[in-house]
């Protein structure tokens, strides 16, 4: 999936899953990528539910790149703290749907560099697809603590309370602080459509 223009202009499209909210599309202009990373971490998606297979069908992984995989991986056998390899081994592995091999390359990458933001973001967004909910939130939570403003890490954090535990007041809590101390944020109207929306429709 590649962040173009068109991507971060995509409609939102939410619909309701059990007695829980799912979302069948979300917010892919919300992860910039470091510039020297080429290829896009996939989003958080929603958990679809047993009888809708339409909502479960797996997007097709691209194809592996086998030889650039074994560099990285020699890349970081010599230097273990090569936060832009292990990262984007992470990355091929998030691409392939491994989202459990995904997070143990990003663990790696958080551990040499623990204040990297986006990598601790790409993390807690691994452990959710691999439903790890309760360590998702526990990485948000010291990502939060890092820098508690922090809108991506903010909406992931609510994301994955309102996906992950049904906690639809700690996911609009968290929505509204991102709105509140990130005004100039540029997405910012949806966000407050997605909080009005999220109300809404667990009234």
């Amino acid at each position: 999936m590649s962040l173009n223009s068109a991507a971060r202009g995509a409609a939102f499209a939410f619909l309701l899953v059990g007695a829980g909210v799912g979302f069948a599309a979300i917010y892919p202009w919300m992860h910039k990528r470091a510039p020297e990373l080429a290829k896009p971490l996939p989003m958080l998606k929603p958990r679809a539910s047993a009888g809708d297979g339409s909502a479960s069908d797996p997007v097709k992984p691209p194809p592996l790149d086998t030889a650039l995989l074994k560099q990285l991986e020699d890349k970081v056998k010599t230097n273990p703290k090569d936060v832009a390899s292990l990262t984007e081994l992470g990355n091929m592995q998030a691409d392939q749907q491994n989202f459990t091999e995904a997070a143990r390359w990003y663990k790696q990458a958080v551990v040499a560099d623990p204040k990297n933001i986006e990598t601790r973001n790409y993390l807690g967004e691994a452990l959710f697809q691999a439903n790890n909910i309760d360590e998702s939130l526990a990485v948000f939570r010291e990502t939060l603590a890092i820098n508690p403003t922090h809108p991506e890490a903010l909406f992931d954090y609510g994301f994955v309370l309102l996906q992950g535990k049904n906690d639809v007041q700690g996911a609009i809590d968290s929505w509204e602080k991102l709105v509140k101390t990130n005004p100039n944020f540029d997405q910012l109207d949806r966000v407050k459509q997605l909080i009005e929306t999220v109300k809404e429709r667990t009234k």
